[in-house]
């Protein structure tokens, strides 16, 4: 058995079991990069750790380390499960290590609460306004917020419920299962909400003339750089910062890991805990005054 036909294996488990999205992300990267690459014809029982180290060195002249590391997870992956079924007698990933990332810091930037203002101010009545307001005030994902319907929408019960997310052009169940969730809308989504719902009932919030949602890419050209631009804000901004923005203002009001998870639509709080560390090591204090206030 080669490197390709292991990871082809593991990609055949693995189809159904995760979502689409990150299902065909995987796929291509396997494809693209491995299976018409030399290291893909390999033979397991000739792979080495040198011949890995190589591949990985090669990739990172055209790959992110983050690209690479998903790479090295995906092998690690398939040769530890041939180790299982004892096709092979060692999995030689496990003796090299991933490249690290040093680029984490820009995802992990966030939007201070003025910048969001100023954000939400510029955008005030323009026809993209409900998608920011909603990524800024429910750390909705961009593909959450443009798949969202007004049917989505239950002005009654003030919640938003994401059912779906947009993904080339095509809507996919969310990303895990936490991330299907019914959110209770902040009053400043919901005010944003109103004004644009007139008579509407159905229909994408933000849509094209032809009834289709709007595409990711469109709306990046279309609605948020230019919206950027008119705030006086860094056209280097992603609306994914937003979602992080909102996730460390919950963190830094106090509110408990598991509900901010809940909120973001993690699997589970641990991920929460993860992501967000570089906020939770600024909040000890809580802590100490907790202890001192007991203790009184």
């Amino acid at each position: 058995m080669t490197l390709a036909d292991a990871l082809q294996q593991w990609l055949v488990g693995k189809e159904g079991t995760i979502s689409r999205r990150t299902y065909v992300n995987r796929e291509a990267l396997v494809r693209i990069h491995v299976q018409s690459h030399p290291v893909g014809s390999v033979r397991l029982c000739k792979l080495t750790g040198e011949h890995l180290r190589g591949f990985y060195r090669e990739k990172l002249r055209t790959l992110s380390p983050s690209s690479v590391g998903q790479l090295h997870n995906a092998i690690n992956t398939a040769c530890k499960e041939q180790v299982r079924a004892r096709t092979v007698r060692s999995n030689p990933a496990a003796e090299v290590k991933p490249p690290r990332n040093h680029n984490t810091s820009r995802d992990k930037d966030v939007l201070t609460p003025q910048q969001v203002k100023a954000l939400l101010e510029t955008v005030y009545g323009s026809r993209y306004e409900t998608v920011i307001v909603l990524g800024a005030t429910c750390a909705l994902r961009v593909g959450e917020a443009l798949a969202l319907r007004w049917e989505d929408i239950d002005p009654q019960e003030g919640t938003v419920s994401i059912r779906h997310t947009l993904w080339k052009g095509k809507l996919y169940p969310p990303k895990t299962p936490q991330s299907r969730r019914t959110l209770k809308l902040p009053e400043r989504a919901l005010e944003a909400l109103r004004r644009h719902a007139g008579q509407r009932k159905e229909g994408y919030l933000l849509q094209t003339r032809n009834g289709t949602p709007v595409a990711a890419e469109n709306f990046w050209y279309c609605g948020w750089k230019p919206v950027l631009r008119a705030a006086g804000l860094d056209e280097s901004l992603t609306f994914h910062q937003l979602r992080h923005g909102a996730a460390s203002l919950l963190l830094n009001q106090n509110v408990p890991i598991p509900v901010v998870s809940k909120y973001l639509g993690h699997a589970s709080p641990n991920i929460t805990m993860r992501v967000y560390a570089h906020v939770l090591a600024g909040t000890s204090g809580i802590a100490a005054d907790g202890i001192d206030a007991a203790l009184q």
